[in-house]
């Protein structure tokens, strides 16, 4: 069988394993099948140097939000002890989950979650921890192809550290801080949404 980025994919998982630890985190495989002509886009890319990409689940504190203008009732501020998570609706799909994206060049996993939260949302965030890494392969349905390509998607906790909500145009349905869980989350996030909005 011929195994494309599976080396460079191990020994990325193995990094991030060896700083972050495992404890909480939550390691899933994933296998899925293209016909040959989706198959090879996919093998193009992962020979250029695509293995991957990097999410954030960003929180921000009450006292993270703007201050009230003067012609806001006190009322309107948001409870001390209220923090809220950054969730998007990607365009594709009719659920929320994480803002992120692909790796590009030499850049870490941490480095492509920070730049893809900020060029889809607007917000600037600081990785904090580990809480999800997916290794996937995807392999070609033709009976005399045995080629495998590899790919890691690596999800981060992370902190609020400036911006606000600015969509980038083309890419997302919306983007917002939320209080309380909303009613789809996908798959990817599930499991850090429901443990993240019920401790709350």
């Amino acid at each position: 069988m011929a195994h494309i980025n599976r080396e460079t994919v191990e020994r990325r998982h193995e990094r991030l394993l060896e700083e972050y630890g495992t404890d909480g985190v939550e390691l899933v495989e994933k296998r899925w099948e293209s016909p040959p002509e989706e198959f090879e886009e996919f093998a193009d890319l992962s020979r250029a140097g695509y293995v991957g990409g990097g999410y954030c689940w960003v929180t921000r504190t009450a006292e993270q939000f703007a201050a009230l203008t003067e012609s806001m009732p006190e009322s309107a501020a948001p409870d001390p002890d209220e923090e809220r998570a950054l969730m998007i609706l990607n365009r594709d799909l009719h659920s929320w989950g994480v803002a992120g994206g692909g790796r590009e060049a030499d850049e870490t996993f941490e480095e492509a979650a920070v730049r893809e939260v900020r060029e889809e949302t607007g917000v600037d965030c600081e990785v904090t921890d580990l809480f999800r890494v997916e290794h996937a392969t995807r392999r070609c349905t033709a009976p005399d192809d045995d080629r495998v390509c590899h790919m890691l998607f690596v999800f981060f906790d992370a902190d609020y550290a400036g911006g606000e909500i600015r969509v980038q145009p083309g890419e997302l349905h919306g983007a917002a801080w939320f209080r309380d869980a909303p009613s789809r989350v996908d798959d990817a996030a599930q499991k850090r949404a429901e443990e993240w909005f019920d401790e709350r």
